[in-house]
């Protein structure tokens, strides 16, 4: 999945002649915190409500703030974990998608990234989750999906993760059975640690209720 499958259609971009009050008010319409600008069909920045709230004059243009405005983008061709790194480390509800020629494309919002995320995770099918923890040398997903697959299951997502204690890890599995009993005794065979299991269809429900909270969150 790639960044320009995210493009939300109805998210328009300011011109820098719009006005500091027209942002606030799309803004709000739609739900986030950030805006793109473009003239000529090229970025040529991101405003933050924080930057506008100072400026809420009629009179003020968007082009006069434009001194201080973030330039972050994604390349149409990335992956959406690209998408939700940068987001996340900048803090974006908006991100700007450029072709290669650098003219613009459309944006992304955090509520489809996040939406679609979830698909590709495969958070909405039933099953249960596993976390494995071993040293980072111990890792193979060749080898933990043959132990799930020798019994009859299949790994619908894997999630690694470092620890903070030395050259540890966290792997997650997502395994689309509610019994794991027999994955978790191979586990132990193998020597594996599992640290923790989230089993059946209870597990799922609140899990599903849980991001719905999330999307319903991002909505307001």
């Amino acid at each position: 999945m790639h960044a320009s499958d995210l493009i939300a259609p109805d998210l328009p971009p300011l011109r820098p002649d719009d006005t500091v009050g027209r942002a606030l008010d799309w803004m709000e319409e739609f739900k986030v915190r950030h805006l793109p600008v473009t003239e000529n069909g090229r970025l040529v920045g991101l405003v933050r409500d924080t930057d506008l709230v100072d400026r809420n004059d009629a009179k003020v243009a968007v082009r006069e703030l434009m001194g201080q405005v973030e330039l972050p983008y994604v390349r149409q061709g990335q992956h959406i974990y690209d998408v939700m790194k940068l987001m996340a480390e900048r803090g974006l509800t908006v991100l700007p998608v450029l072709d290669p020629t650098g003219t613009y494309l459309g944006a992304i919002n955090e509520h489809e990234a996040l939406r679609r995320l979830a698909e590709a995770i495969n958070i909405g099918e039933p099953g249960s989750v596993v976390v494995l923890e071993m040293n980072q040398n111990d890792y193979s997903l060749q080898r933990i999906a043959g132990i799930v697959e020798s019994n009859g299951a299949k790994l619908l997502s894997v999630y690694n993760r470092s620890l903070p204690e030395g050259p540890r890890m966290e792997v997650t599995l997502k395994v689309n059975r509610e019994d794991i009993s027999d994955i978790l005794r191979s586990f132990e065979r193998y020597d594996y640690f599992v640290k923790s299991t989230y089993q059946g269809s209870k597990f799922h429900e609140d899990l599903r209720g849980r991001y719905d909270e999330l999307m319903r969150f991002l909505d307001l």
